[in-house]
């Protein structure tokens, strides 16, 4: 992706976040909502994997582990770049859900501030990190499964009452935001990179998450509409679950075009 269209990338993914923050936590409307879809859950302290598996142990081993993966293939300095970039903003996250955002009580559910998701942020910046790291050879495969990953762990979020769905676009925007910006101040070039952008797997399957998640995040636009008309919690809960599928693949797509 060319510097141009790595800065507007960061900047459609700031003010995505941004809404996200104000639709969700700073709007009487849309913290009604998400308490809807938090009732609706069935709240799981012992999740299974994926989210069960992460700890600080095994963010950290999986960081070092593609960043050793980013050395081999390209060399140092992507190797530090998507060490960097990663652990920068998983701190961000949790200096923004901690310290730097406040949700304010607008109805009688006082609660703490959850946004953006960590665990979301975790596991957008891996991906990210991880396609970074690969061969391009590779990227389209791992995008591919990637998102099924990434969509299960939202999934995960939304049903198991961890987080409500503004936290999940927030982080999932967070992650995006970083890479989009690396992409942006970044070096173009890259050692043992193969320019595969002609493979006609690799159009399908870019092209397959484009379409594929749109049409699932209009589904859930139209599931949520439906609960809103019906006042359904659990219709709500379905349909941010599956609206959240849909930015998942979007997101994984727009971390592998990111990609140098």
């Amino acid at each position: 992706m060319s510097r141009g269209r790595a800065f507007w990338c960061a900047l459609g993914a700031l003010i995505t976040g941004a809404l996200a923050y104000w639709l969700g936590v700073g709007s009487w409307l849309g913290q009604r909502a998400e308490a809807g879809v938090l009732d609706a859950s069935g709240f799981n302290t012992d999740p299974p994997a994926p989210l069960g598996l992460v700890s600080t142990i095994s963010v950290a081993i999986a960081l070092l582990a593609v960043g050793l993966i980013a050395l081999l293939v390209h060399g140092i300095r992507r190797a530090l770049t998507v060490v960097v970039v990663a652990g920068v903003t998983i701190v961000a996250s949790q200096l923004l859900k901690e310290s730097w955002l406040e949700r304010p009580n607008l109805f009688d559910l006082d609660a703490a501030n959850t946004f953006p998701s960590g665990h979301m942020t975790v596991f957008v910046v891996l991906i990210g990190a991880l396609l970074w790291a690969l061969p391009q050879a590779l990227r389209s495969v791992v995008a591919l499964l990637a998102a099924i990953l990434l969509s299960v762990v939202s999934w995960q979020l939304l049903d198991y009452g961890w987080h409500r769905p503004s936290d999940i676009l927030g982080a999932q925007a967070l992650g995006v935001c970083a890479f989009a910006i690396a992409a942006w101040i970044g070096p173009r070039g890259s050692r043992r990179a193969s320019n595969l952008l002609g493979n006609t797997f690799a159009r399908l399957v870019n092209l397959g998450l484009v379409i594929l998640g749109l049409l699932i995040l209009v589904i859930g636009v139209v599931l949520l509409a439906f609960a809103a008309a019906t006042r359904s919690t659990e219709l709500l809960l379905l349909g941010g679950e599956v609206a959240l599928t849909g930015v998942s693949a979007l997101s994984v797509r727009l971390l592998a075009k990111l990609a140098p």
